[in-house]
């Protein structure tokens, strides 16, 4: 089988793995989130949403980049010993930093209840909950990058969010009066099964118990990914983060009315991420074959199939919207579709554009991405909190959208300086749809 046959195997393969773990996840996601809503008073509810929020942008401190960087490097690395060693290095260097920096990220998640008799109780929760999860993220992006597909899946938050939701809900109907902190002991024990069953399946992918890297080693590993990081991160703070401005900002309602339609509309682009995750290593193995023009190839087809969908999710939620939203949470949350139909259309923006992130980095193009992606931060986080501060929920969301926007059309404009090609979805679907399948 050729390199490019190959890789479009391993592309599909990874791709709808992913796809029926997001889809089961986001499922789980959303039911969780309704019965939050309608068990919870305003402050736990909102506190909750926050919480997610430090859950997404947790393992991304903790990893620091780290993630993108193991795949890039094992990828295109061959020698078995060699790779086994850059994965254990970069899970020490994960272990090491989300220890630091979980008890930062979970008293920001958990400011709404500063005063509040759980506060204590759900902050040690959250820290927990983040240093675990971003170790166990680390290892998913190991067995992504080894080309173990299913052990990477069922690493995931979506398989985390399916193996919680029964449990919840079994909580909160076998509780008279359940609380925050029941919901967050739930996900914690579910999420240290789920962390304990990786590092067994990991112990032949990573030399984890025999490495003992030097700080000078783990200084390079952190280093590479700081870079990587600040793409992550600036992403994060233009679409999630603006979850913290709401719940600090606005009232205990209208933070709730954000937070949920903010949570939702990241799930219009889930296959859009999805994609980037499945594209990377066999992008990776492309570009270092010196298959350049392949890969960009590979990244444009995905992109228009992605496209796709996004435009068709985006247009049901412009006309059934507030009445899908109503039915699921209550009259009190209608007000809400304005302001997810206004974040999810930045979706639209990402899924075209978006796949030039991968190839700026698999292409070691990494400091010009973070260059672009720490520009459209600079001038879209001012901007987002003066429209919170001054204007309200939907200004937010219009600038959180824009902003998210502005970042993948600068990121592929910056891929078309420095590469050729830049990739980016075409009209062509049949075509794309028929390359991805060919064996």
């Amino acid at each position: 089988m050729s390199l490019n046959a190959s890789a479009n195997v391993e592309l599909r393969r990874s791709f709808v793995w992913r796809t029926a773990a997001a889809a089961a996840g986001m499922a789980s996601s959303f039911l969780l989130s309704v019965i939050v809503v309608r068990t919870l008073d305003a402050p736990e509810a909102a506190t909750f949403f926050a919480i997610l929020a430090a859950l997404a942008i947790g393992p991304l401190i903790g990893r620091l980049g780290l993630g993108p960087n193991v795949i890039r490097l094992m990828a295109a690395e061959v020698d078995p010993k060699a790779r086994r060693h850059i994965a254990g290095t970069h899970l020490q260097a994960t272990f090491l930093l989300s220890s630091l920096t979980a008890p930062l990220i979970a008293l920001v998640g958990c400011n709404g209840l500063i005063g509040h008799s759980n506060f204590v109780a759900a902050f040690v929760l959250t820290t927990v909950l983040i240093a675990i999860e971003s170790t166990r993220l680390m290892l998913s992006d190991i067995f992504a990058a080894v080309g173990r597909v299913r052990a990477s899946v069922a690493t995931m938050h979506y398989i985390r969010n399916v193996l919680a939701l029964p449990l919840v809900a079994l909580i909160v109907f076998a509780v008279s009066r359940p609380s925050l902190v029941a919901i967050l002991m739930t996900y914690l024990a579910v999420s240290a099964i789920q962390f304990t069953a990786a590092l067994v399946h990991a112990r032949n992918d990573v030399a984890m118990f025999r490495l003992s890297a030097s700080l000078a080693t783990l200084r390079a590993v952190i280093g590479q990914g700081m870079r990587l990081f600040s793409l992550e991160f600036c992403e994060f703070m233009m679409m999630q983060g603006t979850i913290w401005l709401a719940t600090a900002l606005f009232t205990p309602v209208a933070a709730t009315q954000y937070a949920a339609a903010a949570t939702l509309a990241m799930q219009v682009t889930v296959l859009e991420s999805l994609a980037a995750l499945a594209l990377t290593p066999p992008a990776a193995r492309l570009w270092a074959a010196g298959r350049k023009d392949e890969a960009a190839r590979m990244l444009s087809n995905a992109a228009t199939l992605s496209a796709l969908v996004v435009i068709v999710v985006v247009t049901f939620l412009a006309i059934f919207g507030p009445f899908a939203l109503e039915v699921a949470y209550g009259a009190d949350m209608r007000p809400a579709a304005t302001i997810l139909l206004i974040l999810a259309a930045s979706g639209i923006f990402q899924a075209f554009f978006s796949v030039s992130i991968t190839m700026l980095i698999v292409s070691g193009h990494i400091s010009a991405a973070a260059r672009t992606a720490l520009g459209v931060l600079i001038v879209a986080l001012p901007c987002a909190v003066a429209a919170a501060w001054l204007s309200g929920p939907i200004a937010l969301a219009v600038v959180s959208s824009l902003s998210v926007s502005a970042m993948a059309t600068c990121q592929w404009l910056t891929a078309r300086r420095v590469l050729r090609p830049a990739p980016h979805a075409h009209h062509r679907l049949a075509r794309a749809a028929r390359e991805l399948v060919r064996t």
